[in-house]
């Protein structure tokens, strides 16, 4: 679908939209496929279950092709005329308008539901990474919020160009095919980099249901079987297992490994870390790994990379920002003050 529209927006450029007017015309249902594709897309990224059947989402362009229809059996010239209004006395005079007000109303509804509900999901994943994984390197998904905003705005501009009614306008056109272009590449080169997003890893955040993420810890497990005094039971015997096996040192420990080193099951081992430390995972394991830190900054002479390494942090960026909001100063601040 992006290529084919890459291909019309090339021609615009070129100024030989009038010879592929029907090429223009099929832009029309599939603009209306481009925010379901994304929500799905978004949606498997995130291993959140796809609202609705696939055809339900497509049913809005499967409309238009279906109103374009009559339109697409004229010849280039004619189509043309027919969208600029050159064409009187037939029944285009009321089915024209009437296909535009249908991709105003699908393009406005579209947005108001597809981009709203893309951030939402991204929102919760954000939060299932600090309750499942002890690190975020290539399972973040913050540039996909600046790729949605990007398509906001691209979404813009499409609604003005049809409330303005110039729906062959070159310069708004030309700009959207810019842009468009752009979040092509940008969602290619992005996309490709998050090698752990299609690993194991990713299953570990399926576990956990959007509707718990914005729960409070009261409502969250005020089903569990979990009680106080078996809660600090496992919290007592999960301590002692950070402090002796030090599983923190693997810099792609996840709640679900660790629970299994611990032999209790994942939820438990999550409810006890965010009743009891006040934490959430990626907190609690990442402090570890900055008292770690700590230790081998001052008894060694080791580079700050090195000494992020050994201490089970993927990169330098992470340990930097992670160890800084710990101890309200950089690493190499902290070994010139304390040694």
């Amino acid at each position: 679908m992006l290529a084919i529209s890459l291909t019309e927006g090339a021609i615009d450029i070129a100024g030989l939209d009038q010879q592929f007017a029907h090429l223009s015309l099929l832009i029309l249902p599939i603009n209306g496929l481009f925010l379901p594709l994304y929500y799905a897309y978004i949606s498997d990224m995130v291993g959140s279950k796809l609202k609705g059947s696939l055809l339900l989402h497509f049913s809005p362009s499967l409309l238009i092709l279906l109103m374009i229809l009559p339109v697409a059996l004229f010849n280039s010239s004619t189509i043309i005329e027919l969208f600029n209004g050159d064409i009187q006395g037939t029944y285009f005079d009321i089915w024209i308008p009437i296909i535009l007000f249908s991709l105003l109303a699908i393009a406005i509804a579209q947005a108001s539901y597809y981009i709203p509900t893309c951030f939402k999901l991204l929102s919760n994943y954000r939060i299932l990474i600090g309750e499942q994984l002890s690190f975020n390197e290539k399972v973040s998904l913050t540039w996909l919020k600046v790729m949605t905003s990007a398509l906001a705005i691209i979404w813009c501009m499409l609604i003005i160009i049809l409330l303005t009614g110039e729906l062959f306008s070159e310069h708004l056109l030309i700009a959207l095919h810019v842009i468009s272009a752009l979040l092509i590449i940008s969602l290619n080169i992005f996309g490709l980099q998050q090698v752990n997003i299609f690993k194991k890893l990713r299953i570990d955040t399926h576990k956990l249901t959007n509707k718990k993420t914005h729960m409070s810890e009261k409502e969250k497990y005020q089903h569990s079987s979990l009680d106080q005094a078996l809660a600090e039971k496992l919290c007592q015997s999960t301590l002692t297992f950070m402090e002796k096996e030090k599983p923190f040192l693997n810099n792609q420990l996840s709640l679900t490994s660790l629970a299994n080193s611990l032999d209790i099951p994942p939820h438990y081992l999550s409810q006890v870390i965010n009743q009891i430390t006040k934490r959430n995972f990626f907190e609690f394991i990442n402090g570890y790994r900055v008292a770690f830190a700590k230790e081998l900054l001052l008894n060694s002479n080791d580079t700050v990379l090195k000494v992020a390494m050994d201490s089970g942090f993927n990169s330098k960026t992470t340990f930097y920002k992670v160890f800084k909001k710990d101890v309200l100063m950089s690493p190499s601040e902290y070994r010139q003050a304390n040694k």
